[in-house]
This record gives C-alpha cells, structure tokens and sequence, in this order.
C-alpha cells in the first residue's frame, strides 16, 4: 500500500475533514449566482491601496485559463489553494478553522507533512465541513490524512500497489490542471519533451494497429503534437502547463467507472491506469478482456430474436460488446459506429414508403383481399415506428464525447444478457423492413398465381423460402463468403468425377 494510505490509522472526525480526489470536486457542478449591477469607475488617481485584510491573510489570487477564479496562500510548512472566496469574512473564517483542524490533527497524530505539498479545501453545504486533499509535487502523488479506500473515493478498482501510484499520479496531474498558475515556474519544461516522447508512441501505435489501446486517434495526436512542439525548448507558463497536466493525467474519455462528472478528460496516466500500464499482465489490445467475463443467461432469447430478426442483433451485439470491452469506450469508434447505426436507421425509413405504397397500390387495382397485404404494410409500419423513434433518440449522438458513450453504454448494458436488449432495438427497423419485403413478394405472387397459374406461384414460392434460407444462415461477411461456397461446391464436383472414374464408370 502506498505510504499515502498509511500515514495514520486513525480517522479524522468525519464530521469536520471529508477526503475527496481532485476529479471529485464540485468545480464543475457548480451552479451560478452571480448578481451584476452599474457602478462608479473611479479616476486613476483615486485608486486605492490593498486592503489591510489582503495584507493580513496573504492569499494571492490566481485566475485560471478557463476564467474561474481561484486563491492560494504559503503556510509555514505547505501550500494551500482553494476556490471559496476568501474575501467574504465569513468564507475566511470557515477557511481558517479548516486550517486549524488540519494543524491540529498533523500535530496530534505526529504526521509528517513532505515540504512540498499543496492543500485543496473546498467547504461543504455544513458551515462544519470541508473537503480536502493533499498533492507532494515531488513524488507527484496526491494523499490524505487518514486512512480511506479506492471504493470509498470512487478510485476504480487496482492489481497492485504500483496501480494505484499510477491512479494517484493521474489524480496529481488533475489537480496541476486545475491550479497552474502559482507553480508553473517549479515545474521542469522536460515534462513537455516526455509528453511529446508518449504522444509520438501512440500516434504510431494508432497508425500500425487497428486495435490500439491508445484513445486518441492519429489524426488528434498530430494536432496535439503540433501544440507540443510550439512550446519545446520554452520556459512554462501558466496556461501551457494547464493543457501539458490535461494531456499528462486529466482527460477520462475511457473508463465509465472512474467517470463521476464532465470534468474528467484522459490521457497519459489515465490511459496507463485503465491499461495496467507496467503490470504483469498489461493489456496491450483494445478488445483484450482484462477480467473474466460473465456468462450471458437466457441463450434462448438471443437464440429467437437472431431467428425472428435475419440474425441482425446478432451482429450488434457483438459490436456492441466490442465498443465497450473492459467497460472502455473510445470516442473514433463510438463515433464511427453510432454514424453507421443512423445511416442505416435513416435508409430503412425511407425505404418503407415505397413498401407500404405499393402494397396498398396493388390492393387497389385488383380484386385481392387486403388481408393478403396487411402482414407486409404492417411489418413495415413496424420498421418506420422504430426507426423514426431510434432515429429521434439518437439525434445528434454520433458526435457524443466518450463519457457520455460510456455511461450510455452502461445504463445499456443488462446485468444478466448484456447487450443483447440494446442488439434487438437497434436490429429491429432493419428485421421489420426485410420481413416486410418478404411478405410483399409473397403477396405479389399470389396475385399473380391468379394470372399465370399455379406452377409459377410454387416457382416463385421456392425461391422465396430459398431467400429466406439464405438470409438466416448468412449472417455475418465472416460467415458468408462466396468463393468459399463456390469452391465447395467444385471440390464436391471433382470429388464426384473422381468417385465414378474409379468406379469404371463413362463420365
């Protein structure tokens, strides 16, 4: 266990400190209430000197990149950063006494703080609690004063102790992230050449491997190594060590177990925890299962819709399970699977007008029942029901981030037949569509048996079931291949002539 789990084994009043992680804050989740209003602008010589309470506190603030405002103040022996307001005096107050507490419980239990470690508060709804971590820039690690778990931090699951440093490093790099502006001249520009070092590795990687574990495709690693490369050989400043740390450890576009809000983004360390970087058993395939997988029940479902369907969720099922191996998502192939899902959802309902016109087109100009076109209008009034709703539900989600694709994928995902409820729904404009074409010729046959006769009805009739033989059999382009039942067919052919030629038979 990292030293930072075992700095004490006795627990601060949980009533007064709350461990948090970096990717845990409300910094995103805050909701706005801000109050404007017009005011006198003052001439420039009537500008006043700082206020005696900012020489009193000493807090310096800082405004991110990103614009929200943020204070950081350097105690005796570490640093502290929060984003309360520390210029409301009752904010101050309920800062100070947070200090107080931490003081307090570092001396009572005898803990030793490394020199180089950064406090974060955030202050709860009770005027009694905060929440807090602690980050030691040298070993880039983030840590607490008492012991806590991985569950109870929403950490994800580990393998090993050297996992979770990864895990902590991630979280370092969050919170570097977060809070650049202060400590970016303590920072070396080398970790700019390493970051280009890994990107480069994973541009290739994703050039020469169609299932790279890497989340970012070629084409984004290109651009961010252009950004990397502006800044080579430069001193650090406060916004590019803001994007570095982002692409160091804070992107989460990867996991939906460690995705607790819109602020997690992933990239290096991230990447390397949810691909057990440096382990014995790292995973170095995106469709490699890390964990033993469940078996599905109910086979028999799955068994009857594939039978009922053409075997089309069959085919989404799989690929759906590919999209979310190891409960990973990767946004290139949400993206391209969930443009392939629409366009198909979109030609099927443009596809069943013509089906249901011409069935009730055929019924007017003959004397034929309606009850002999009804099964295929139906199906297809099937197949264009849910493919408008399909269609209505997904609008837009081809461009979806992949943190959004991993919490819809596992809201998706059925405990007991995974995928497969998922697989019937997307299966079904496109099953309801075929069978309608299905009974749409058989109806056309038997309006025309009333014209030709019966041989050319029992004809027609073949080569319908044939049809449907072939489409519930073949159900995949690994499954079907023409030259390979065509050369069957040939090596049964020369297997024959071979058979009667040593038979003594004329060929």
């Amino acid at each position: 266990m990292c030293w930072a789990m075992q700095l004490s084994n006795h627990s601060a009043p949980a009533e007064v400190l709350r461990p948090i992680t970096s990717v845990g804050t409300a910094r995103y989740g805050k909701s706005s209430s801000i109050y404007s209003y017009h005011t006198i602008i003052p001439p420039v010589r009537s500008v006043s000197a700082p206020s005696s309470l900012d020489i009193q506190t000493k807090w310096n603030s800082y405004p991110h990149p990103e614009g929200q405002l943020y204070f950081h103040r350097r105690l005796s022996n570490y640093d502290v950063v929060t984003e309360a307001n520390i210029h409301r005096q009752e904010t101050e107050n309920r800062v100070a006494g947070c200090l107080k507490f931490i003081d307090d419980t570092i001396f009572q239990q005898q803990i030793i703080v490394p020199p180089s470690s950064e406090l974060f508060i955030e202050l709860d709804e009770s005027p009694f609690s905060c929440a807090y971590y602690f980050v030691n820039h040298d070993a880039r690690r983030i840590f607490w004063l008492e012991q806590t778990s991985t569950e109870l931090l929403d950490m994800g699951t580990i393998v090993s102790d050297s996992h979770l440093d990864t895990a902590l490093e991630r979280l370092y790099w969050v919170h570097v992230e977060f809070f650049p502006m202060h400590m970016y001249a303590q920072v070396s520009p080398q970790v700019v050449d390493d970051l280009i070092g890994v990107m480069s590795h994973g541009a290739a990687d994703r050039l020469t491997s169609r299932s790279s574990t890497f989340p970012y495709t070629a084409e984004k690693c290109s651009q961010l190594l252009q950004l990397l490369s502006l800044q080579r050989g430069r001193p650090l400043d406060g916004h590019t060590l803001c994007f570095v740390a982002r692409l160091w450890g804070a992107i989460g576009s990867l996991d939906a177990k460690i995705v607790s809000s819109n602020i997690l983004r992933n990239m290096v360390e991230n990447q390397r925890f949810m691909t057990y970087y440096g382990q014995e058993h790292a995973q170095l395939d995106r469709l490699q299962i890390m964990a033993p997988e469940e078996d599905m029940d109910h086979q028999w479902v799955k068994t009857t819709a594939n039978l009922a369907l053409w075997g089309i969720p069959d085919r989404y099922f799989f690929e759906l399970r590919d999209l979310f191996a190891n409960e990973q998502v990767f946004v290139d192939q949400w993206q391209i699977f969930m443009t392939a899902c629409i366009s198909e959802w979109h030609t099927v309902v443009v596809w069943t007008f013509p089906v249901i016109i011409a069935n009730l087109l055929s019924c007017l100009l003959s004397r034929a029942s309606l009850s002999s076109a009804l099964p295929s209008i139906v199906s297809a009034s099937g197949s264009l029901a849910t493919g408008s709703i399909l269609l209505l539900k997904h609008h837009g989600l081809e461009d979806a981030t992949a943190s959004f694709a991993a919490r819809y994928l596992r809201a998706a995902k059925s405990r007991s037949v995974g995928m497969l409820p998922s697989a019937i729904a997307f299966g079904l404009p496109k099953g309801l569509y075929l069978w309608s074409i299905v009974f749409m010729v058989a109806h056309f046959l038997l309006l025309a048996s009333h014209v030709v006769g019966r041989l050319a009805m029992f004809g027609g009739a073949c080569f319908l079931i044939l049809l449907v033989w072939a489409a519930l059999h073949v159900t995949s382009p690994d499954e079907y291949d023409q030259s390979s039942i065509l050369s069957k067919i040939l090596c049964r052919w020369h297997s024959l002539q071979g058979d009667i030629e040593g038979a003594g038979l004329p060929v």
